[in-house]
């Protein structure tokens, strides 16, 4: 019964949770679930620079209202207090880019400032621009997952970068 109760969308983004794609990234240690409470997701990404061997991890917090019709809303989270944190001090200018501080709406956080996020896809018509990075409703939930991989992945390797020199 309690299936039911769930909304398409609920169903599509728990259907995508438990799929093979889904998982793999969890099993490879890729990132881990921190809290699921639909509509909300929080995760921690971890990354290794393949050359330095540094590890770095993010914690982002995915609003999945609406999913897939409507892109996650992501953020830069600090899951122990539930809170958005300052973007990182010390990165690459692409992390840095994607994590700074910006507003869709004033006096609203616009979220991580990439074309596959929400509010950042109509940013200057950045999704028209770039459809190559944009969500679409056909793109499964691991892309975003795997977008996030790539932005810690970049910090993992500048900090590498930064501690040999």
């Amino acid at each position: 019964m309690a299936e039911e109760t769930k909304s398409a969308s609920q169903r599509s983004l728990e259907d995508q949770l438990g799929s093979v794609r889904f998982q793999a990234g969890a099993e490879e240690g890729r990132w881990t679930i921190l809290r699921y409470a639909y509509p909300t997701l929080e995760v921690e990404v971890t990354a290794t620079d393949p050359f330095g061997g540094r590890t770095a991890s993010f914690q982002f917090q995915l609003v999945c209202d609406n999913f897939p019709a409507l892109g996650p809303f992501v953020q830069l989270w600090n899951h122990a207090t539930r809170s958005r944190p300052a973007p990182p001090a010390n990165s690459s200018p692409g992390v840095a880019d994607a994590l700074k501080h910006w507003e869709h709406l004033p006096g609203q956080h616009g979220g991580i400032y990439r074309a596959w996020q929400r509010h950042a896809a109509a940013h200057n018509a950045w999704a028209a621009k770039r459809p190559d990075e944009a969500w679409r409703r056909d793109r499964h939930l691991t892309f975003i997952m795997e977008n996030l991989y790539a932005l810690v992945a970049e910090h993992a390797a500048w900090l590498a970068r930064s501690s040999a020199a």
